[in-house]
């Protein structure tokens, strides 16, 4: 994996104009884990609205690289459904894609590290995320983020490791 200096890089809430680039972001992104057998997300399986709502809201990002968008996340500051009845002392990355043409290049710590920054100045402790339990691949990688594994949980019918 190569590594990329980002001066032309940055992370910055979504706009309502953005809403067509994130949703086809996360399309894009499904359809690659569909053909690699990756179980989790389906291309069709993106509502406009939903990620309408979370841009209306603050909680979607856009990565930009040398002026172009190049990635995404949704971070909030409650997951119930997924981590239970959990103290308000976190964020949680939901959704993070890297266009095709970006993967490789470190973007995705990147964009995690913006995310655990955010996370920090809003003064909780922790930055947390889940993913299909059973992609080794993506939870290995989450691992050498930085992220430790603290248990798992059905989510809608799936497993996923916290």
């Amino acid at each position: 994996m190569t590594a990329r200096t980002y001066e032309e890089f940055e992370v910055r809430e979504a706009r309502p104009a953005d809403l067509d680039t994130v949703v086809s972001m996360l399309e894009e992104a499904a359809r690659w884990m569909a053909r690699r057998g990756i179980e989790g997300w389906t291309p069709d399986g993106f509502s406009r609205e939903r990620i309408a709502v979370l841009i209306r809201n603050g909680e979607m990002y856009l990565a930009v690289l040398d002026g172009r968008p190049a990635g995404t996340f949704a971070l909030q500051w409650s997951d119930r459904e997924t981590w239970g009845d959990v103290p308000d002392d976190a964020g949680y990355v939901h959704g993070l894609a890297i266009r095709r043409e970006f993967a490789g290049e470190g973007l995705g710590r990147e964009m995690l590290g913006r995310a655990e920054q955010m996370v920090s100045r809003s003064e909780r402790e922790y930055l947390r995320l889940d993913c299909v339990a059973d992609n080794e691949a993506l939870n290995e990688y989450y691992r050498r983020a930085g992220f430790g594994y603290r248990g798992s949980a059905v989510v809608r019918g799936l497993a996923v490791a916290l």
